[in-house]
């Protein structure tokens, strides 16, 4: 199974409990990020305008729900340890994460993403 393939799954199967799978939009890319460092992501939009996302972070499946964000879109991990952030605006992301049980500031992990 390819790695998209896998990320999509996985994404869609974490929408399952809100919409058909009919019915969901599903738009892949790959941000290049600092250091060369390449990030696939696919993004589920549900009609009924629930979104998730799947990302391949240093070898591990990372599915995300998308939650309120002020200005851009902003999604978090489902579950795992410490909560992974992914926040883009425009073709730009930045991609963090804040150890379980953490007070500390979450940790910038990739800057500078770009998707085009």
């Amino acid at each position: 199974m390819t790695v998209a393939r896998a990320v999509k799954l996985a994404a869609a199967a974490s929408l399952c409990g809100t919409a058909a799978l009919a019915e969901i939009d599903i738009l892949s890319v790959t941000f290049s990020c600092e250091n060369d460092t390449q990030v696939p992501v696919s993004y589920f939009n549900a009609a009924d305008g629930a979104g998730a996302a799947a990302m391949l972070l240093q070898d591990q499946l990372i599915a995300m729900k998308q939650v309120q964000s002020g200005s851009g879109i902003r999604y978090e991990s489902v579950d795992g340890a410490g909560t992974y952030t992914l926040r883009s605006k425009g073709w730009e992301a930045t991609i963090s994460h804040q150890a379980e049980g953490s007070t500390a500031p979450e940790l910038v992990l990739l800057r500078d993403c770009t998707s085009r």
